[in-house]
Parts: structure tokens; C-alpha cells; sequence
């Protein structure tokens, strides 16, 4: 890769550690289950659970008049609540549950507004507004592996393609939950933490175990790269070489992002992606056109991606 974002020290408070017991009911059985969880207090940003009091009511304000309730969603749902005045527009969400014979069943996933790390504003009109950011003073729910809209509840007519999409996906979730709730019978701890998170100004927070600071990183360095080479070709005169060779990077062979991946399988991975996505907008809107507004995406002021020492005591 070719930079790198500053990394800029200070303390960070630890990762707070909250135990509750849930029992899980199934063919007559009852088992206890530890259930942790790992969030950042101090940075204002928290995770509630099943086995947090405020649960059930931040269910009823957050689906409205919606039909989830608190058991619909429990154990396999949480809540991510950022308190604070900053915006949190990336962040790595971690479950792992233990059973009882020792096998472990973990996922991970991530959840980022990109974009927003690259100078994108927020957008004023709610009709538009980021999907993954967490703005100050909100919450979002998410399950064992996607987010849960606010509205997702309440999807009107079959016949409605969205409501179809929603009745596709409902399933396949309901299916997940199935096998995770066996999995659970034999559980003995199930644990959400939250592995690092970004905030609107450009800093980081967490433990980072996932590498999710450097991925992120290569993801927005890519498009930078891109722009600032765009922007340097403009200032020489020389933007049908650029544009040659940017095409050249969108025809490279793909490449395959797994959990092993490293920041430079990801940096290869987004430049293609887009350089492809720069060579359709030259096609569309042409080279006159399109040079200009990508120079000024790139002079436009960004956060600096920083990472913050992380002390867990």
C-alpha cells in the first residue's frame, strides 16, 4: 500500500465486561447461559442485550407500532446505542457462542459507511441517509448477521416487491435462528463485543483483534489513490493516460476477500472495484465533465484515520 493514515496515541478506557443469565427453552429442557458482552462505554457507545432491563422497552420505542416484541428478538438480537456527539459510521460486530463440550460457533460482521471516511457530508434529507451510521443520540438493532431496520416489522402487501425481498429474507433468518437456538441448548456462554469502531472524525477505538482498523484503512486508501492520481494527471495534462491506465486496473483478474484477508488483498481488491466504478462514470458522463468533479472530491477535506492505543486492564 501506498500510505498510510496517522496513528495518533492516547489512552483508551477498556472494554467493559456485563454478564447476564438467560435460560433457553426447548423440548422441555432449560439451560443457563452466560451472556457477555463487550462495548465502549467510556467512547459512549454500548451494546444492550436480551439480558439488559432496558431491552424490552428500547424494542417497543424502536419498532413503534410495529409487531416485534422482546421475544421475537432475544437472544440472537442486540442494540448498538451511541451516546455520544460524534457519528459512528464504521464498526465490527463479533458473537461467538460456546458450548458445552468446548466447539465454538463465532461470526463476524462488519458494518461501514466508507464514504463518510473518504469527505462524503452526511445527507440532509432523511430520504437519503446512510444506512450503516450510527448517528449521535440513536440506535440500531442487528442479529446474529444483518441489521434490523426500524420498519422491517411492518411491510405491507405480498405483492409488493419489497414486501417479497422482506418475506425471502424473513426466512432465511428464521431458518438461522432455528439452528442457532440448538446450538444454544448446549451453550453455556454466548458473548457480543464490539471489535473496533470509527467515528465521523476519523478515529478508532477498540481492541481491533479482526485487523478491521487496517481493512478499513486499505478500503479508503484505494479510493484516494485513485483520486489523487486523477487529480495529478489533470493539473499535467494527461488524462487520457490516467484514465488508460485506471482501466487497466478495472480489467485485473478478481480477487476473492476471505476471513484471512490481508489490508493488501483488500487495498487490490477496492482498487479494482473502483477503477471499474471510474471507468463507468467516464463512459456516462465523459472525460470533460467527470475530471473536474473528481478533482474536487479530492481537495475536499477528510478525517485523518487514526487509531487510538488500546489498554485493556
Amino acid at each position: 500500500m501506498k500510505r498510510y493514515a496517522a496513528v495518533v496515541i492516547s489512552l483508551l478506557a477498556v472494554v467493559i465486561l456485563v454478564t447476564g443469565v438467560f435460560g433457553s427453552m426447548r423440548e422441555g429442557q432449560t439451560m443457563q447461559v452466560r451472556f457477555n458482552k463487550r462495548d465502549l462505554p467510556k467512547h459512549e457507545v454500548q451494546i444492550i442485550t436480551s439480558a439488559d432491563p432496558s431491552f424490552e422497552a428500547m424494542v417497543a420505542s424502536y419498532f413503534k407500532t410495529q409487531s416485534k416484541t422482546a421475544k421475537d428478538l432475544e437472544p440472537f438480537s442486540v442494540f448498538i446505542k451511541n451516546s455520544g456527539n460524534r457519528t459512528v459510521v464504521a464498526y465490527m460486530l463479533l458473537w461467538q457462542l460456546v458450548r458445552a463440550d468446548g466447539r465454538v460457533l463465532t461470526n463476524r460482521t462488519a458494518y461501514s459507511e466508507p464514504a463518510m471516511l473518504m469527505g462524503e457530508e452526511t445527507p440532509t434529507d432523511p430520504r437519503f441517509k446512510h444506512t450503516q451510521a450510527i448517528e449521535p443520540n440513536t440506535v440500531k438493532c442487528f442479529s446474529w448477521s444483518a441489521p434490523i431496520a426500524e420498519g422491517e416489522a411492518g411491510i405491507g402487501s405480498t405483492q409488493d416487491l419489497k414486501a417479497m425481498l422482506r418475506q425471502g429474507s424473513d426466512e432465511r433468518n428464521a431458518a438461522i435462528r432455528s439452528q442457532l437456538t440448538t446450538e444454544l441448548t448446549q451453550a453455556t456462554d454466548l458473548t457480543v463485543s464490539l471489535d473496533g469502531v470509527f467515528f465521523d472524525d476519523g478515529s478508532f477505538v477498540g481492541p481491533n483483534t479482526t485487523g478491521f482498523f487496517e481493512r478499513m484503512q486499505a478500503i479508503v486508501q484505494a479510493k484516494l489513490d485513485l483520486l489523487r492520481d486523477i487529480a495529478a494527471a489533470a493539473t499535467e495534462g494527461k488524462e487520457d493516460e490516467v484514465f488508460d491506465v485506471i482501466t487497466a486496473k478495472s480489467l485485473e483478474p478478481d480477487s476473492i476477500i476471505t476471513s484471512t484477508a490481508s489490508p493488501e488483498d483488500y487495498y487490490k481488491y477496492y482498487t479494482k472495484l473502483f477503477a471499474t466504478e471510474l471507468s463507468g462514470m467516464k463512459s456516462f458522463y465523459g472525460k470533460q465533465k467527470l475530471v473536474p468533479h473528481l478533482k474536487k472530491l479530492h481537495e475536499r477535506p477528510r478525517p485523518v484515520l487514526k487509531m487510538e492505543v488500546w489498554e485493556e486492564r
